[in-house]
């Protein structure tokens, strides 16, 4: 049985989420303030997971969570949460090792989930944890990842073949992994089968035949087959085979079209998915680093770091994101990263006197969210920060302003520039 420590000077709260979580099995220990916190810490409880709300009649949430990571207690995952959802506090409690970030009024359902990953991670062996620090997480709390938990919930509950589709790097076999995991096939195999343009057809038939039945085959690289390869794949799919078949496609930077022939492409695109790259959910480049920092000896990043990695545009994805963070962890002086310990490209701002043709030789796609981030940061200058009017002067609902900027990752307070700039 775990146990949660809840930090909130709201009893109400309180009582609401430990009800929450004691319905699925968790303990809870409350605390009103900070002082309390700290002395429930001292005594001999073992907790898997804090709770604590940033704002705090004694102080803020996030002092709590920098001793906790400096103290006996630095392993214990925290969850921050806030009625204030600014990307500045969010970029300070990721960059300090918070596990996650949430807002209130709490999506019970989400919190839930939350703690039950924090709980996992308290309790994984070493080799588990240094295993999730190598690998490329699905995390995103942005518009665009936001549609991307959607859909994969929607395939998840369907038996239709699935097209994942995005960029090198981006994440796409983490969302089809996430599509299996959560369908009602998970305690079946996931069987993965990698293709490239070597791949002729009877090699290819040979490896399909290994899908068990009532699994997942996931097949990475069908892009990449030759046109005849994938005529066999497509005659394979039509002899309806008894496994429910997800297919990688990777993209090249801008496009949006799927290199497979027609035949092919009808088969397995009755469900797609499109993994947004990293360039057009800047605001989630903060959650990223945190789990990217996990199992290294950096415990922080500073804000002149998080700055270069926000305004980079990482063409080679998350995958990109988690190698320049797991160097410079290596690089750095203590157990904070610095923008010193960065490549020279991320380290060095942007000249301000970059030329008018910036958006010319780019694909469309790039282009079209460059130019779009440049509008709404001149937009927000000209309102000196005044989001309604900064919507009249584009033409656009408040409401589509602000799915705008959390897109493209503009903070809260620092309305001219990407978060954290």
């Amino acid at each position: 049985m775990s146990t949660v420590l809840i930090v909130d000077d709201e009893k109400g709260i309180r009582l609401g989420l430990a009800t929450a979580l004691a319905r699925v099995g968790h303990t809870t220990v409350a605390a009103a303030s900070l002082a309390e916190a700290r002395t429930r810490l001292a005594e001999p409880n073992t907790f898997d997971c804090a709770l604590v709300d940033i704002r705090l009649k004694d102080g803020s949430g996030l002092e709590l969570l920098r001793e906790l990571r400096t103290g006996q207690h630095r392993d214990l995952p925290v969850i921050v949460a806030t009625a204030y959802d600014d990307g500045e506090r969010t970029i300070e409690a990721m960059r300090d090792g918070a596990f996650d970030y949430l807002t209130k009024p709490f999506d019970l359902q989400r919190l839930v989930a939350t703690v039950a990953r924090a709980v996992k991670q308290r309790r994984a062996p070493p080799a588990a944890v240094e295993a999730l620090a190598e690998s490329t997480p699905l995390v995103g709390r942005s518009a665009a990842m936001h549609a991307v938990w959607k859909l994969i919930g929607r395939a998840a509950g369907s038996q239709a073949p699935v097209l994942v589709k995005g960029e090198a790097g981006a994440g796409k076999e983490l969302v089809a992994r996430a599509i299996h995991e959560y369908s009602s096939r998970a305690s079946e195999p996931l069987v993965v089968v990698r293709v490239d343009p070597s791949t002729d057809a009877a090699e290819l038939r040979g490896m399909l035949a290994g899908a068990r039945a009532g699994g997942t085959l996931l097949v990475d690289g069908a892009g990449d087959l030759t046109p005849a390869a994938q005529g066999a794949f497509a005659a394979w799919l039509s002899e309806s085979p008894p496994v429910r078949v997800v297919t990688l496609a990777r993209l090249a930077p801008g496009s949006l079209e799927v290199p497979l022939i027609a035949e092919l492409y009808y088969q397995l695109a009755v469900l797609e998915i499109a993994v947004p790259p990293l360039r057009e959910r800047r605001s989630d480049v903060a959650l990223l680093v945190s789990r990217a920092i996990v199992g290294t000896r950096a415990r922080a990043i500073s804000e002149e770091a998080m700055a270069a990695l926000v305004r980079h545009d990482w063409p080679g994805n998350v995958r990109e994101l988690f190698l320049v963070v797991r160097r410079a962890a290596e690089m750095c002086h203590g157990e904070v990263i610095d923008a010193d310990a960065l490549p020279p490209e991320l380290a060095t701002p942007a000249s301000p006197t970059e030329p008018t043709n910036r958006y010319l030789g780019l694909p469309l796609r790039e282009a079209v969210a460059r130019l779009e981030r440049d509008l709404l940061a001149s937009a927000l200058q000209r309102a000196d920060g005044n989001r309604t009017l900064a919507a009249k002067l584009l033409g656009i609902p408040r409401p589509q302003l602000y799915a705008k900027l959390e897109e493209h990752g503009f903070s809260e307070k620092r309305s001219g520039t990407p978060s954290s700039k």
